[in-house]
């Protein structure tokens, strides 16, 4: 089989596998700091999580190609990502809470199923990046995070549950806004 990285043959003697699973994984290997973007098996486009495509026989492939890209690159996409994220999600919250407080529920609680969906997003993005990371976030502790993060969401679900609106508003904006303006704060310093 050949294989051609970036556009570019190789013939490393370590890149060996029965499947190419184990091919993928001896490449990953021997390039730490990279992650697969896109794989082609003689000129057709596939997958590279798909388990037929992992099963795949080594032998039976003629050409695989792969585009790989760094994970510094990556998680600088990432950051930024969440960053930006960050300047829409938190004047949501206080759009929200500013609904609730003016008796608009039904449209603050479509701000408010929008913000579950930022909320979740956001989480995932920010896991990503500090296991990939290495946890560098310093000062902060993210499983105390992610348990401060859980008793808010229940707190907003009682409260939306109880038609509270007063306290749905107040939640938005005096715990929802300034925990999200302090993970701005901790993005700001991984940048750096």
């Amino acid at each position: 089989m050949k294989i051609s990285i970036n556009g570019a043959e190789t013939q490393d003697p370590s890149i060996q596998g029965e499947t190419l699973a184990e091919v993928l994984n001896a490449i990953l290997k021997s390039r730490q700091d990279s992650y697969i973007r896109r794989v082609w098996l003689d000129g057709q486009e596939v997958s590279s999580s798909s388990e037929d495509t992992l099963k795949t026989s080594a032998a039976s492939v003629g050409l695989l190609e792969l585009e790989l890209g760094q994970l510094q690159d990556l998680l600088a996409t990432n950051l930024t990502n969440a960053k930006e994220y960050l300047e829409r999600l938190i004047p949501g919250f206080q759009k929200a809470a500013d609904l609730f407080r003016m008796g608009s529920e039904q449209e603050a609680n479509q701000y408010y199923l929008q913000i579950l969906d930022g909320i979740e997003w956001f989480s995932q993005v920010v896991l990503t990046i500090v296991n990939a990371q290495e946890n560098k976030l310093g000062e902060i502790n993210l499983e105390e995070r992610q348990k401060q993060l859980t008793d808010l969401i229940a707190q907003m679900l009682e409260a939306n549950q109880n038609q509270d609106w007063v306290l749905m508003a107040d939640l938005l904006e005096y715990e929802m806004i300034p925990f999200y303006k302090d993970w701005q704060e901790v993005l700001s310093r991984m940048g750096t």
